[in-house]
């Protein structure tokens, strides 16, 4: 084996990610974050409620995370829609 490629063999082996996979994963997180949002304003407009600063980036960095470590869709925004509404109870 050649000397070069014996750190991409090992990350794969052990489960790690390559930078190219990390860059993906970070893309792949941005768009979360965008689609939540936006779900998370349109929601907010429809009850008429003006949420407290940082409460849409509280909930879809946890929307994010969540998913990132393996959660689903739903699993992630209920877990997340609980943990908000109990930091900036509005």
């Amino acid at each position: 084996m050649k000397p070069a490629l014996l750190p991409l063999v090992l990350s794969v082996a052990l489960g790690m990610t390559t930078p190219a996979a990390a860059a993906r994963a970070d893309g792949l997180g941005d768009i979360v974050k965008a689609v939540c949002l936006s779900a998370f304003e349109n929601e907010m407009s429809l009850v008429g409620k003006v949420p407290p600063a940082g409460m849409a980036s509280y909930a879809c960095t946890c929307v994010e995370q969540r998913i990132r470590t393996g959660s689903g869709i739903e699993a992630a925004r209920s877990h997340c829609r609980q943990a908000t509404a109990e930091r900036f109870p509005i």
